[in-house]
């Protein structure tokens, strides 16, 4: 039986220094937490995305939830032996000719609402105390930036309303202008998007994976409880449909 899920581990790598720290998410069946530090090939150095199993022929693959991940982990059927951490598990960088092999440290212990914390705010979601000001200002500034690098006219429109009590969640409208910003380093995206005006985004409940669409000159984002790794997500959509 495959017990991952099951538990909180750390995972390193001496000779590299890397750090990698698994856990379940909170209220999220089957969603883990993956937060790295210092891995090699793996730019920025720090951060933490959501993470879903995906099981395989002999092995079991986690991967970030709507693709964009910055490394797989590879799990070849020996997760159950993670407490003794006499077997080590596969993380796989960038090129899986090239894993690069992590322990389990018994000795490490998971604080998991801080790992949620480095979640949120590497997606750009407020802090619980934000106000619809200071997420309208954030939004704001990287739409300003994100015109600049981009040549763009895009505006936005936040269905406030559709937030209710997750405000904050709006704030996540910053990692999709994220995700834009980075598409316009091609001349051909950048093209794509100067030709919309309105970056409409709003919330559902339980509305599942994170949607994107694009209608005429607006680009709608529909954000939900649980739309995990926006600005990668959106990276790859952008790139299929712009």
């Amino acid at each position: 039986m495959n017990v991952l899920l099951a538990l909180a581990v750390v995972l390193t790598n001496d000779l590299e220094h890397a750090r990698v720290t698994v856990a379940e998410y909170p209220g999220a069946p089957d969603a883990l937490i993956v937060a790295w530090q210092d891995v090699p090939g793996v730019t920025p150095t720090s951060g933490a995305m959501v993470y879903q199993r995906d099981q395989g022929e002999g092995e079991t693959r986690y991967l970030a939830t709507g693709g964009g991940g910055k490394f797989a982990l590879l799990d070849r059927g020996r997760s159950r032996l993670v407490r003794a951490s006499a077997l080590p598990m596969m993380w796989v960088i960038v090129d899986p000719r090239h894993p690069l092999e992590v322990l389990p440290d018994a000795n490490q212990r998971i604080d998991t609402p801080a790992l949620v914390a480095q979640y949120e705010a590497f997606e750009a979601i407020a802090p619980a105390a934000a106000t619809r000001t200071t997420i309208e200002a954030a939004i704001a500034a990287q739409m300003a930036q994100t015109n600049k690098v981009c040549g763009a006219q895009l505006a936005p429109r936040t269905q406030w309303a559709a937030f209710g009590k997750n405000l904050r969640l709006a704030n996540q409208a910053v990692a999709i202008l994220e995700a834009i910003e980075s598409a316009c380093s091609d001349k051909d995206y950048a093209i794509a998007v100067r030709k919309l005006r309105e970056l409409r985004v709003d919330y559902k409940a339980d509305g599942g994976a994170l949607r994107l669409e694009v209608a005429g000159a607006e680009l709608a984002v529909h954000f939900s409880d649980t739309s995990f790794n926006p600005r990668e997500t959106a990276q790859l959509w952008l790139h299929d449909h712009l």
